[in-house]
C-alpha cells in the first residue's frame, strides 16, 4: 500500500523515542539512535508517500496519519531536543504529598486540613524497567500533569471522591459525547439532503428557506465543527481515565487526578484570547510554545521583563505567531500530505487547502493582536476578574468571539479541508456548504 511508510512512521517514531529515553545516557546505541526521529520526520514531510487521487480511501487515512504523526513529531522532539541530551536533567515527576495546615505551621493549630506538597521524583537511573516506565510515562505527559512541566491554565476540576463515582461520572461524559456526536452527524446530513436533493426539500419548504441562508449554514458548520473534535478528544480522553482509573494500572494514569477536565467552561468564552488560552484543550500547548521561547531567548535574551517595553511587546507578539504557526503547520499537516502525496491541483490563483487551514491559526494570533490593542486603547481591561464584573461586558466579550468563529471557521478551515478529503461541491444552485455538512456525516 502506497501509504506504508507513512504507517510505519506513525508506529516505529513512538517506539525508537522511548527506547532512546530509556537508554542510559552514557549509551553508546543511545547516541547512535538520538538523531533518527527528527530524521525520519524530515524525510516523510520531504518524501511523502504518494498515491491516486482516486483512492477515497488512501486521502482520508493520510489526512488522519499525516496529523496524528505531525503531533508526534513535534511532540517527541520537544522531549528529546528541545533542552539537550540530557533529557532527565529538564524534565522530572512530581511526587505528591499530604500534609497538614498543623505540619505547616509547626503545630500552633490544631486542624485536620490536607494541604498538597509537591517534590521532585529521583530518576530511575539504575533500573532498566523504571527507565522505560518513566520515558512513557513522559512522551504521553501531554499537558505535563504530575510533572514540572505541567501547563498552568489547566481547567479548574472538581474531582470525584471515589473510583465508583469516578467511573460513574466519566460513563455519564462517554454518553453525552456520544449523543453529541451522532446528533451533530445527523443534523448535517439532514441539511445536506435539503441542499442537494430538490424532492427531500419540497417536503420541508421551510427548513429549506432556513438552512438555502448561507450564514445559518456558516453558524451550524462552526458549531458542528466544534462539537465534533470537543466529542472526540473527551471520548478518548474518557475511555482512557476509565481504563487506567477503573482497573488501577498504568502507574500516576490510576490516580484520579491525572485527569483534569479536557476543557474549560462556555463562561470563558469572552475573547478569542480566553478561548484558547483557557477554554481549549491544552494537549499541544507545551510543544508548540517551547521553540518559539528558545529562540526567543536567543535574540532577546532570556530576562524579558529587563527589556524596553517596545521590545517586550514585539517578543509576545513573536511568541503568538510562533505557537499559532506550529499549531497551525501540525493541522494542516493533514492536508498537506495530500496535496503533495496526489499531486493536487488547484484552479490558476488558488491556494492549496493545506495553506488556508494554517491561515486559520495564524489568523488567531492576529486577531487576538487586534483585540488587545482595541481593548487598550478605548482603556478597557481585558481580564477575567474584570470582564466577569459586568453582564454587558462579558455578553459583548460572548457575541464578538462567536461571530468570529462563525466565519473563520468554515470560510478557513471546515470548506477548504473538506474539498482536500474528497468532498466537493457538486455545483448546484444554492448549494452552499453542503459538502462540508457531508463531510462533517460521514467522516
Amino acid at each position: 500500500m502506497a501509504l506504508n511508510t507513512l504507517q510505519l512512521a506513525c508506529a516505529t517514531t513512538p517506539l525508537i523515542t522511548i527506547t532512546i529515553l530509556s537508554l542510559p545516557i552514557t549509551s553508546l546505541i543511545r547516541q547512535i539512535l538520538y538523531p533518527l526521529p527528527a530524521l525520519l520526520f524530515l524525510q516523510t514531510l520531504i518524501s511523502p508517500p504518494k498515491f491516486p487521487s482516486s483512492d477515497i480511501d488512501a486521502i482520508q487515512e493520510a489526512f488522519k496519519l499525516g496529523t496524528l504523526y505531525a503531533s508526534f513529531g513535534f511532540a517527541f522532539c520537544h522531549y528529546l531536543y528541545a533542552y539537550g541530551y540530557n533529557t532527565p536533567k529538564y524534565f522530572y515527576k512530581l511526587k505528591r504529598i499530604n500534609k497538614s495546615n498543623n505540619d505547616e505551621n509547626g503545630g500552633v493549630n490544631d486542624t485536620k486540613e490536607k494541604v498538597e506538597v509537591f517534590e521532585r521524583e529521583e530518576y530511575p537511573e539504575n533500573s532498566w524497567w523504571g527507565r522505560v516506565k518513566w520515558s512513557l510515562s513522559l512522551i504521553t505527559a501531554l499537558r505535563g500533569i504530575g510533572w514540572n512541566f505541567q501547563i498552568s491554565s489547566l481547567p479548574e476540576t472538581k474531582y470525584p471522591s471515589s473510583k465508583g463515582a469516578c467511573i460513574r461520572q466519566t460513563a455519564v461524559t462517554i454518553i453525552l459525547a456520544h449523543v453529541s456526536w451522532f446528533t451533530a452527524g445527523a443534523i448535517c446530513g439532514f441539511i445536506a439532503r435539503i441542499l442537494r436533493d430538490p424532492e427531500f426539500a419540497g417536503r420541508y419548504s421551510l427548513l429549506h428557506s432556513l438552512f438555502g441562508n448561507v450564514l445559518v449554514q456558516m453558524a451550524v458548520v462552526s458549531g458542528a465543527w466544534g462539537i465534533r473534535n470537543i466529542a472526540f478528544t473527551v471520548l478518548l480522553s474518557s475511555y482512557l481515565k476509565i481504563i487506567f482509573v477503573g482497573l488501577e494500572v498504568g502507574g500516576g494514569w490510576g490516580d484520579i487526578k491525572q485527569w483534569p477536565r479536557m476543557f474549560g467552561y462556555f463562561e470563558d468564552c469572552w475573547s478569542v484570547k480566553s478561548v484558547w488560552g483557557k477554554v481549549w484543550h491544552q494537549s499541544i500547548r507545551k510543544c508548540i510554545q517551547v521553540p518559539g521561547d528558545k529562540i526567543a531567548d536567543m535574540v532577546f535574551g532570556t530576562e524579558p521583563k529587563s527589556l524596553p517595553y517596545p521590545i517586550q511587546l514585539f517578543r509576545r507578539v513573536f511568541l503568538l505567531f510562533s505557537a499559532f504557526s506550529i499549531s497551525g503547520f501540525i493541522h494542516a499537516s493533514g492536508s498537506y500530505f495530500i496535496v503533495v502525496g496526489t499531486d493536487y491541483t488547484q484552479p490558476p490563483g488558488k491556494n492549496p487547502p493545506w495553506y488556508y487551514t494554517f491561515l486559520f491559526f495564524i489568523s488567531q494570533a492576529l486577531f487576538i493582536i487586534v483585540e488587545e490593542v482595541v481593548f487598550w486603547a478605548l482603556g478597557v481591561s481585558n481580564t477575567r476578574v474584570e470582564v466577569k464584573k459586568s453582564k454587558t461586558r462579558w455578553l459583548f466579550g460572548i457575541g464578538y468571539t462567536t461571530l468570529w468563529f462563525i466565519w473563520c471557521t468554515p470560510v478557513l478551515w471546515a470548506d477548504p479541508e473538506s474539498r482536500v478529503v474528497g468532498f466537493m461541491p457538486l455545483g448546484m444552485e444554492g448549494e452552499g456548504y453542503a459538502h462540508v455538512f457531508d463531510r462533517i456525516d460521514r467522516f
